[in-house]
Order: structure tokens, then C-alpha cells, then sequence
């Protein structure tokens, strides 16, 4: 519980039984990289927001309700009365930091699982917190309560694909989000693409940084759990009606009532096919007349653009960059035409950088141009670039401009000349000669000199030392593969865990439980000499009850690799579900090197 004045952050605690050399040192250099880069990252501004994972939900179900401060301490936490609802459970807190590309945020949740007592459109009141002396509120939520049953045998389908995307019409080139969203009412695993559209006549990216939290839905009365399966942007290249083909999968639905044959096996699963429907969109040409210096691009851009230097000589050259920025397919503009100074010569300006950086919703890209300009005469010049975009919000062609830049140009001393030759002696200057070189007399004779001698004795040294190493290795005892292995198995877990924690530390689930999976599965097999072919409950349990292991650490040890398992084919990302897993297979690997490693 959040007391009141207390600070609303987590504290993590892990097991110190548990932990090992390897992984004391895995933290101490996790902690120098996390403070070093805390030093030099941005943080975001501070936000308080609560969300749902139901919009409607059934009257006999429940759903989550979740209250994040981001980039603040908080105190004072006064939740809501959630006088129409009982708390099944809750308050439960956790804790993240990120950083992502120099820029720091960090995470305080604090969650809710709530039961409704009656139907009707219901509102939860504004949660409050105060931060830096100030009080801030999260917005109210509404959530729609019917009646119905939460497991419909109506003939519903158990599960289904659906693809969204967010308008029917759009113009030229103007970015879409196309969403594929997986709902179903049982619990699917193995889901496996089989065919996905081309996108024929859209330029297409994937987005892999968006919101995997499940939503509760209600579909024909029938509650569904529903969550985004793949997000891509889509840019239209041509106009008329495109049409987006099926996406098609393959998931798994347990059959019920069948139990797993082994220990480590998978539940037998009814494999089924499902398929979204296609799409058509359709593409709007850009309203004519389009302006003369028209950049061909669509969408929400800014432009930025400055001069490396203020004061030069004609003597000199000065690189002129232009920086656009925002929600659009930037591969379709050229370098703009900027109507420079006829005082300068200005050769052909270059792509310096495009990049694409994922938002939760969107894709931002970022386009840099670079002019070189070379004065002819001196002078006070002013620049002010001019970039003219569609903008599909306002359906008009928007000019994009920045505050005049000056350049002072001052008369040289007539060495270097505009053209070809003043274009290559700057790019010189870029690589000075070393102070104090000199140039060494050409050698009349290879005979005798160093790199003769180094040559010569090379192969004569390099067969001496691989007959030793050959004597070396023969005079060692011949060790039993399976042996090694014995050996080894701690290590190579204690490995695969600080993998496991370095995608932990990403957020990525998947690849964290299915490396925490392998150090567990790995470290059994090789200490018990089981083959994977045979490591059937029966099998494990005989033997840890052969070496001494206590009923407990078996029953761990099958929760553990169970929970693995159905957070691999659930999708569960959970922070805090993490770093519990995490805590345990540590702790239990210790206790069992205990038993086993006698």
C-alpha cells in the first residue's frame, strides 16, 4: 500500500543466496553503464496518466486499471473511491527507467484489478499525486458494463484476426498505420505467419517499438481478449484503390481436457487457421494547382537548417545544412532548390543522413541535406531556406521556413579560387600532413633488412611452438565429454542467465524467458547426464530424488519451467513478472548447485 507523504517508487529485492560471482560482477557493470548514461541522458516531461484494458467489459468479468507517473517522484497518492466496483486486488506497484537514444524515462505504475457491481456506463474518478509541491490529476475513466458471459458457448469463434487501418481515404504519400490485432477468447500459442500482404503500391515499414498491453473487448456480447499482433506504416505511392491483401496465421489452441505426456513436453494443441480480410484504401491525388517549388512530400514536417560558419573569406567554402523533420516518406523529397546567392558558386548538395526513429503510433523520419557553398565576392549575405509541403490536416500546402541566417564574407587573399580547386583544397584542410613527417630513402636491397629476418624465422617459430602445443595436449587425461559437460553445466547457465537479464533489461519477454528456459532445461540435462529426448518428469524426479533434493526444490523447479513456458506463448511482458522470474531462477540454480554439485 501507498501510505500518505510516502514516495510512490519500488525497490527491487533480490534473493543474495541466490547470486554468484558472475552475476555481482553482471550488476556492477550494469550500474556504471545505467549511471553513466543517466549523467548524459534527457529526461522527458513529467505525466501522469491512468488506462484501461477494457472499454466495455462483462458484468461478472473484471479488468486492469493502471495509474503511470513518468519522469517524476511522487507523494501523496489518493486513489479514486471505486465506489461501483469491488478491488479483487491492488494497489501493486513496479518501476522502469529506459533510455533510448540519449533520452532518459522512467516509469512508476501502480495498478488495480477491478470487479464492477452493476451495468450501465461507469465513471472512476480522477486519481491525484503530488509532485514537486504540485498536484497533478489523471484524466477519468469510462468503461461501458453489460450483461453476458465471459465464455459464450454461442458458436462464437474462439479466435480471430482483424486488420484496422486508421482511414478509408488518404492522400498521396501521406503515412498510415495499418494494425493486425489478435482476439480470442481461449489462450493461443505457436502463432506462425504464413502469408502476408505485398503492400503493392504503398511504401511500407514495420513499427517494432508500440503497446503490447492486452485489451478486454466485447464482440457480439462475447468477451474477448484482444491485443496488436503487428503495426506497420504504410505510404501510399499511387493513386486510385490499392488493395491490402490477408494477413494469414496458424495459432495454437489447447484441447481440452489433455494433459502433456512429459515433464518439459507442450500441450497438445488443435492447430487452426486464420486469416484477416483485406483492405482497400482509396488514394486521393494532392489538389492542384501544386505550388512551383513543391518538395513532392505529404505529412507533419519542421525544418531546421543552419551555416557552419558566420564569417568566412572568399578564400573560404561554408556548408550550408537543411534538417527536415517529421510524419512522412521522406525518400520522396530532393534536395530543395534554395535559390542561393548568385555570388556563390554552390556545387551539388549531398544526403548527409535519413533515419526513421519508431514512435508508439508512428514513424518519425529525419532528412539531412548539405550545401557547399564557395563565395565569389565579399559581402553581408542572408539566407532563409524555404521547404513547401502538403499538409493533409489542414488539406493545404504549408511553407516551411527558418529565421534568416547571416554570413559575412570578407576579401581574401586571392590564393584559392571558387571551382573545382577550392572545393578540393578545403576538403584537404580535413586531412592535414603529420607535423614533422619525413620521407625515408628508398631501399636498394630486401636482403638483410628487418621484415627479411621476421619473414624468414616466422614459419621456423610457428612449427616449433605447434609441436609443443601438440605434446602439451597429449600428455593431458582424456576427459569424458559427458564429464565436461558435467562440469561446465553451472557455468554455461550462470551465461545464459546474464544473457537472460540483458534482454530483461531491453524488454524484450520473449528472448528473456526463452534464455532463462534454455539455463534451467540446460543446466538439468548436462548435471543429470539426461538426454533432452528423455527428460520426462519421471525421469527428473528420480533423479534429483536420487542425488537429495527436497520435494520443494523439485516442485520449483516445475513451476519455474512452466512459467517459462506459458509467458513465452502468451506474450506476457510484464516488468515486474520479469524480474520475479529472474530472482527465482538465480535463487533456485544456487540451491540446486547445492544438492547436485556434491
Amino acid at each position: 500500500m501507498l501510505d500518505s507523504g510516502s514516495k510512490w517508487m519500488s525497490s527491487f529485492q533480490f534473493p543474495v543466496s541466490g547470486f554468484t560471482k558472475h552475476t555481482f560482477r553482471l550488476l556492477g557493470l550494469l550500474l556504471l553503464l545505467v549511471n553513466s548514461n543517466v549523467a548524459n541522458a534527457q529526461t522527458d516531461e513529467v505525466t501522469f496518466t491512468a488506462y484501461a484494458d477494457a472499454k466495455e467489459v462483462l458484468l461478472n468479468s473484471y479488468f486492469e486499471l493502471t495509474y503511470t507517473l513518468k519522469n517524476g517522484e511522487g507523494l501523496n497518492f489518493t486513489p479514486p473511491s471505486f465506489r461501483d466496483f469491488t478491488v479483487l486486488s491492488g494497489p501493486n506497484q513496479g518501476f522502469k527507467t529506459t533510455i533510448v537514444n540519449g533520452r532518459m524515462s522512467q516509469e512508476n505504475t501502480i495498478s488495480y484489478r477491478l470487479q464492477p457491481k452493476k451495468t450501465g456506463r461507469l465513471t472512476i474518478a480522477p486519481a491525484k499525486i503530488t509532485v514537486n509541491n504540485a498536484t497533478l490529476e489523471s484524466p477519468a475513466i469510462q468503461v461501458t458494463v453489460v450483461k453476458g458471459q465471459a465464455n459464450a458457448a454461442d458458436g462464437s469463434a474462439e479466435v480471430f484476426l482483424t486488420a484496422r487501418l486508421e482511414q478509408e481515404e488518404a492522400f498521396l504519400g501521406q503515412q498510415l498505420v495499418l494494425d493486425y490485432i489478435l482476439s480470442a477468447r481461449v489462450d493461443p500459442q505457436g502463432l506462425s505467419a504464413v502469408s502476408e500482404s505485398d503492400y503493392e503500391g504503398f511504401f511500407a515499414r514495420e513499427i517494432h517499438q508500440y503497446d503490447t498491453r492486452g485489451m478486454r473487448e466485447l464482440v457480439n456480447g462475447v468477451q474477448y481478449n484482444s491485443r496488436i499482433l503487428k503495426r506497420i506504416v504504410l505510404y501510399p505511392q499511387q493513386t486510385g484503390t490499392l488493395t491490402i491483401d490477408p494477413l494469414s496465421i496458424i495459432v495454437g489452441i489447447p484441447i481440452p481436457g489433455q494433459r502433456s505426456q512429459g515433464f518439459f513436453s507442450r500441450p497438445e494443441l488443435r492447430r487452426v487457421s486464420i486469416s484477416s480480410e483485406p483492405i482497400t484504401l482509396q488514394v486521393k491525388p494532392l489538389p492542384s494547382p501544386r505550388p512551383e517549388n513543391f518538395s513532392d512530400i505529404t505529412g507533419n514536417f519542421e525544418l531546421r537548417a543552419g551555416l557552419t560558419r558566420a564569417t568566412i573569406t572568399t578564400d573560404d567554402a561554408v556548408s550550408l545544412q537543411l534538417i527536415v523533420e517529421g510524419t512522412g516518406d521522406l525518400k520522396r523529397i530532393q534536395a530543395p532548390d534554395l535559390n542561393l546567392p548568385t555570388e556563390f558558386e554552390v556545387y551539388d548538395p549531398k544526403v548527409l543522413e535519413e533515419e526513421y526513429i519508431d514512435l508508439p503510433s508512428r514513424i518519425k523520419g529525419r532528412k539531412i541535406f548539405e550545401y557547399l557553398l564557395v563565395p565569389k565576392t565579399p559581402g553581408n549575405y542572408t539566407f532563409q531556406p524555404k521547404v513547401v509541403v502538403f499538409n493533409p490536416d489542414s488539406l493545404a500546402y504549408q511553407t516551411l521556413t527558418v529565421a534568416p541566417m547571416n554570413l559575412k564574407v570578407k576579401p581574401g587573399s586571392g590564393e584559392k579560387k571558387s571551382g573545382l580547386v577550392a572545393e578540393a583544397e578545403q576538403n584537404q584542410g580535413l586531412y592535414p600532413a603529420k607535423a614533422g613527417a619525413q620521407l625515408s630513402p628508398k631501399e636498394t636491397t630486401f636482403f638483410g633488412t628487418s621484415l627479411f629476418w621476421i619473414l624468414f624465422l616466422l614459419p621456423i617459430l610457428a612449427s616449433g611452438g605447434l609441436l609443443v602445443y601438440q605434446r602439451i595436449q597429449a600428455a593431458k587425461p582424456t576427459i569424458d565429454p559427458a564429464l565436461r559437460k558435467q562440469q561446465l553445466a553451472r557455468e554455461q547457465a550462470l551465461k545464459r542467465l546474464e544473457v537472460a537479464e540483458q534482454h530483461r533489461l531491453k524488454e524484450d519477454a520473449r528472448a528473456f524467458y526463452t534464455e532463462v528456459e534454455r539455463s534451467l532445461l540446460g543446466y538439468v540435462g548436462d548435471k543429470l547426464q539426461i538426454p533432452r529426448a528423455d527428460m520426462t518428469k519421471a525421469n527428473v524426479q528420480a533423479k534429483l530424488e536420487e542425488l537429495g533434493a527436497n520435494s520443494d526444490q523439485q516442485r520449483s523447479f516445475q513451476e519455474l519451467i512452466n512459467n517459462c513456458e506459458m509467458a513465452l506463448y502468451a506474450g506476457k511482458d510484464n516488468a515486474s513478472a520479469m524480474e520475479e522470474t529472474y530472482g527465482q531462477a538465480v535463487s533456485l540454480l544456487s540451491e540446486m548447485e547445492e544438492v547436485l554439485g556434491r
